[in-house]
C-alpha cells in the first residue's frame, strides 16, 4: 500500500520572477569580480611558475660553479703536490751533494 502525498505549494508567480531577476542581478554584478579574481589567480600562477622555474635554473648553475670549483681546487692541489715533491727532490740532491764534497 502505497501512499503518495501531493505537496500543496503554491508559488506566485510575480515572487518568483523578482526572485529570480534578484538572482540573475546578483549574477551580473558578481561575474566580473570572478573573473578578475580568476585573472589574478592566473597571472599569481605564472608568476609563481616562472619564479620556480628561475630557482630550478639558479640552483643548476649554482651545482655546476661549485663542481667547476672543485675541479679547480683539486688541480691546484694537485699542481701544489708536485711543487713540493720537486722542491723535496732538489732539496734532498742539494743535501746529498753538499755531503759529497
Amino acid at each position: 500500500m502505497t501512499v503518495s502525498a501531493k505537496a500543496d505549494l503554491k508559488i506566485v508567480d510575480a515572487d518568483h520572477q523578482q526572485a529570480e531577476a534578484a538572482l540573475i542581478e546578483a549574477v551580473k554584478q558578481t561575474s566580473p569580480m570572478v573573473q578578475r579574481l580568476s585573472a589574478h589567480r592566473d597571472r599569481i600562477d605564472l608568476a609563481v611558475k616562472e619564479l620556480e622555474s628561475e630557482r630550478f635554473e639558479l640552483i643548476s648553475r649554482r651545482d655546476s660553479l661549485r663542481r667547476q670549483a672543485e675541479a679547480v681546487e683539486q688541480g691546484f692541489s694537485m699542481h701544489i703536490d708536485d711543487i713540493e715533491a720537486t722542491i723535496k727532490l732538489y732539496e734532498g740532491g742539494f743535501n746529498t751533494v753538499a755531503l759529497q764534497n
